[in-house]
């Protein structure tokens, strides 16, 4: 009783704070509405404030005809508004492979546009999940491994959606939502959802680290709490993190989501709650002012008629309903909704179930079933629809760009690329994800267009080039079925060899692949995932090419034909033979409408790929977790047949050009804790073509009171240069780099390393370093 006084207290006086001063997230706000608007609601008009109003579900509404209290709508954004029509950009893991924060930006712009145009509010965006774990079905919807780049990345992103200076919440912005409060990106074996144990010094240095960002970067909106336990308590209940870190520590005063289903999970999965009514009890007291629940109406909701009663029988205070009534209200305020959404009866349906179809039919759309079985994404509002700013080509134009740019080359082996088109007479397309639509979870709808890997080839040649087509395999969706086993025996066999000796029906199939690839001048195989093998609650324990594609390779590569690789998917894949044998390699992930557009400019050259990896690629899943600023072991690494050094190490990837780091020079090398200073460094390009190059600032503190990793990234540049051209980059220094949490945020003295780098690996990094001491 005494504890649940306490807490009570703790956010009476948070509300009674906030009414005394402005919101820092929603500061022009006037609060004496706010309150006004509380004092005339019933307790039912104000459990409805609390209803999450999903896009296209037609039937929620926390919108108030009596008080002229609009509705708050929200959707999905991960790389797009999802939703029918709108453009559909490269997804998050390959946003991140940018390395380019004023692109995202400007994506984000556009994505926040797009929803308003179809009558949206807020989207379920970024996720800022540091992904230590490439198990994990999600990490597709991630920025990657590192907490600085998915901070940087998402900070862009938001700034984009909500819009800065006078244009943040404009009728052309919306809120954002970082998920998910906290720790899901290192889930034990990888599963999604699964309980965590994690440090404090973890909790904040790592997981923490990019929503920090988030809060103090771009003042972000809204904040949707993880699906899973956390050090024993569930995050839609927890104090500590909602309480004590988001609102004490950091002073954060936004919108607290809940994610789909999470509040009733305290009490029928996890049983850390009692029934309805303590659930709501508990997840208001941690500050949760929103029920997202895609497959129940107001009734059967935990803030529904369960919170109604609890609040009339005293079991749970009115004030505490009141707090997370202002925080709803304070956000429709700060969109302006009140000028420019006045509610009226046309926006209510009488029906008050879900469509028990629905749920299932947004998970078929996130899971990329058959396109024949997408439905429609209807809304009442759909006949105010702007599609004239949804059809805006410079959107299209925008998606290609941010295409071109997340394409990492991983090998190029005698300039195999790019490929001389005066060269070639017939070119072979080859594999499951040739002709395949491809865009990644949470990204369906009916498209508005998407130009496969097939079709952007031949849109490039034209009619010079004879292009042909060979599916070759199918992606198997189920465990590889020991495949790898079976070929990994016959790595020496020639293609017809590798393909009679095999039994499956997919022979056929390889057998004609092979044979067009005999007949080209070059075989070009698109291979990897999909959304059925990545995505939430697709977690997996294999992270090589599933089913036969490996065989397709090879008999491919058997024929003697020069071949490229195309990677296609949401996750790093183990392709060691792969990465040994095949001369060139492109990490394409999912590159939205534009995929096949881009992947043809970069193979024939028209484009440099200059994207950087987000994550570190193991040889197998036996290496994982593995990412590159761990802390150093206390014995020395092996591991049984593999190195313990990545395939391919965070921030790497190759250009058709040559660059050069050189002339390093840091201004102050001795600066106090609260100072700055600047670091210098030349970049040259030495090569025959333009192109461009992410000069990357590592740091390495040494005698701090806690470990640190060895290598922290606290910096980087995208730079564009013609050939022979040379540059010189700045980099400030001071407590953003140098800082890290040891029970406070500090700068503590003692010597720094500071590296600049074109990737994380230690050969690069000790190529341009110098020393910082700090008093």
């Amino acid at each position: 009783m005494k504890l649940i006084l306490k807490i009570y207290l703790i956010v009476i006086g948070y509300s009674v704070q906030l009414s005394a001063q402005n919101s820092s997230v929603f500061p022009n706000v006037d609060e004496a509405k706010v309150q006004e608007l509380i004092s005339q609601m019933t307790i039912e008009e104000k459990a409805y404030q609390l209803v999450s109003y999903y896009f296209g579900t037609n039937i929620y509404s926390n919108a108030n005809l009596r008080l002229g209290i609009p509705n708050l709508i929200a959707g999905e954004c991960l790389n797009g508004f999802m939703a029918n029509g709108a453009t559909r950009f490269p997804q998050a893991i390959a946003m991140a492979s940018t390395w380019d924060p004023d692109l995202i930006e400007r994506m984000g712009n556009v994505v926040a546009k797009e929803a308003r145009a179809y009558g949206v509010h807020q989207c379920y965006s970024p996720m800022l999940a540091v992904v230590r774990d490439v198990r994990w079905g999600r990490i597709e919807e991630s920025y990657g491994e590192d907490p600085f780049l998915v901070g940087k990345i998402g900070v862009a992103y938001i700034k984009g959606l909500q819009g800065t200076g006078e244009q943040r919440f404009d009728k052309e912005h919306i809120l954002a939502c970082v998920k998910h409060f906290v720790a899901d990106g290192e889930p034990m074996a990888g599963d999604n959802g699964a309980a965590m144990d994690v440090s404090e010094y973890n909790l904040h240095n790592i997981h923490i680290y990019p929503f920090r960002m988030a809060m103090k970067g771009a003042r972000v909106s809204s904040i949707m709490p993880a699906h899973h336990l956390l050090n024993g308590i569930p995050c839609h209940a927890n104090n500590f993190i909602l309480n004590d870190i988001l609102r004490g520590q950091y002073g954060w005063d936004g919108l607290v989501v809940s994610d789909n289903q999470d509040i009733p999970r305290l009490y029928n999965l996890f049983y850390y709650a009692s029934d309805p009514s303590d659930a709501a009890r508990k997840s208001l007291e941690a500050g949760v002012h929103q029920e997202l629940d895609l497959s129940v109406g107001f009734n059967n909701r935990v803030y529904g008629h369960n919170l109604i009663e609890a609040v009339k029988k005293d079991i749970i205070p009115e004030k505490l309903l009141d707090n997370a009534v202002a925080v709803n209200l304070r956000a429709k305020f700060a969109l302006r909704l009140f000028d420019t959404e006045i509610p009226s009866p046309d926006i209510f349906v009488k029906q008050d179930s879900a469509p028990p179809v629905y749920y299932a039919d947004h998970f078929k759309r996130y899971r990329g079933a058959g396109i024949s079985s997408y439905n429609s994404i209807k809304n009442t509002r759909e006949k105010n629809i702007n599609w004239k700013t949804i059809n805006d080509k410079k959107s299209d134009e925008l998606a290609l760009e941010v295409a071109h740019k997340a394409i990492v080359l991983l090998k190029n082996e005698k300039n195999t690329l790019p490929l001389d088109s005066n060269k070639l007479k017939k070119i072979a397309v080859i594999g499951p994800n040739a002709n395949a639509i491809r865009v990644g979870g949470y990204s369906r709808g009916e498209l508005k267009y998407f130009v496969t890997i097939l079709e952007g080839i031949k849109n490039y040649v034209g009619d010079k080039i004879e292009v042909c087509y060979a599916e070759g395999t199918d992606i198997d969706t189920e465990r590889s079925k020991n495949y790898d086993i079976q070929f990994e025996q016959e790595l020496t066999r020639k293609a017809e060899s590798i393909v009679k000796n095999t039994a499956a029906p997919e022979s056929q199939k390889i057998l004609e692949a092979v044979e067009l690839a005999r007949k080209s001048d070059v075989a070009i195989l698109a291979i990897g995932g999909s959304e059925a093998t990545c995505r939430e609650n697709e977690d997996t324990d294999y992270l090589g090419l599933r089913g036969r594609q490996l065989e397709l390779v090879q008999a491919v590569k058997a024929t003697g034909t020069p071949c490229v690789v195309i990677l296609i998917g949401g996750r790093p894949l183990a392709i060691n033979w792969v990465a040994e044998n095949i001369p060139g390699i492109i990490q394409g992930w999912y590159l939205g409408q534009e995929t096949g557009n881009a992947i043809a400019d970069v193979l024939f050259g028209k484009v440099n790929p200059g994207g950087k990896l987000p994550v570190s690629v193991p040889h197998n899943v036996g290496q994982v977790p593995l990412f590159y600023n761990k802390l150093e072991t206390g014995r020395p690494r092996r591991i049984y047949a593999s190195s313990p050094k990545p395939l391919f190490p965070f921030g790497y990837g190759l250009s058709y050009t040559t660059f050069k780091l050189d002339n390093l020079i840091l201004k102050n090398a001795c600066i106090t804790s609260n100072e700055k200073t600047s670091l210098s460094v030349d970049i040259t390009n030495t090569g025959k073509v333009p192109g461009e190059e992410v000069v990357q600032l590592y740091i390495q503190a040494r005698n701090t009171a806690r470990v640190r990793p060895k290598k922290e990234l606290r910096g980087f540049q995208r730079i564009y240069l013609e050939p022979g051209q040379k540059k010189t980059l700045n980099f400030e220094i001071g407590k953003e780099q140098l800082e890290y949490w040891n029970t406070n945020w500090v700068v503590e003295p003692g010597k720094y390393t500071l590296f600049t780098a074109t990737d994380s690996s230690d050969e690069k990094l000790q190529m341009n370093n110098t020393e910082l001491i700090i008093n």
